[in-house]
Parts: structure tokens; sequence; C-alpha cells
């Protein structure tokens, strides 16, 4: 089964580079698609509407938080990139979680990623 991830602030320079390290939706050796491959969400940190980039399947409006909630409550990988986020991305990451948390099995996991300067 494949993971879901949701990255924020998908045109910065950090979050540019962890899509390209996570995406894994190279077809394979027979020229398939990979069953594997991620499903990666995404969000921009400005703009509420531009192209997605390769290998993200929807690009969320920040001006539609519940829609946001709803992916985020899905998504097994959930990571924000603080030198450009809000803090209010960030509690909403932190509910979306909190509402999932009591099912077993269902391992989330959020990757916070700051400057060295803020510890």
């Amino acid at each position: 089964m494949s993971k879901k991830i949701f990255i924020n602030n998908l045109n910065t320079y950090v979050s540019k580079q962890l899509l390209d390290t996570l995406r894994n939706d190279e077809p394979n050796e027979d020229g398939e698609a990979n069953p594997d491959a991620a499903v990666i969400y995404g969000s921009y940190i400005d703009k509420d509407s531009s192209e997605k980039p390769a290998g993200v399947k929807k690009m969320l409006k920040r001006s539609k938080p519940r829609l946001a909630m709803k992916y985020l409550s899905e998504c097994d990988l959930i990571v924000y990139d603080l030198h450009s986020g809000k803090p209010d991305d960030v509690r909403r990451a932190l509910d979306a979680l909190q509402k999932h948390k009591g099912e077993e099995g269902d391992e989330k996991v959020l990757i916070l990623i700051s400057s060295l300067m803020a510890w």
C-alpha cells in the first residue's frame, strides 16, 4: 500500500528538494506504474492556485482549511518547512493528527523543519 504524504510550501527550495527525494513514481522495469508510489499532496506558500509539480496528486488551497484538514488526517507523513510556514498551518496539522490518533496501527509522522537558530 502506498504512503500518503503532505508537504507544505511546495514553491520553496526546501520543499522542492523534499518532493524530489520522497517521490517514487518512476515506472517499473516493465514500464508499468509503480503500485507502491507515494501519493503526495501539497500547498503553496503565497498562491491559492498554481501549476502542481510533477508527482503531486493534489494542491490544497490555504483559503480552504477544512479541506486541508481532511487530506492532512489521511496522510501518513506530514512535512512542514517552518522557514516559510505559518503557525496556523502547523496547528492545523496537529489538530488533524489529534483527530485520528485513536486508530490502532495507524502510525502518523509529523516532521517540522526549522533553522538551527530556532533551537
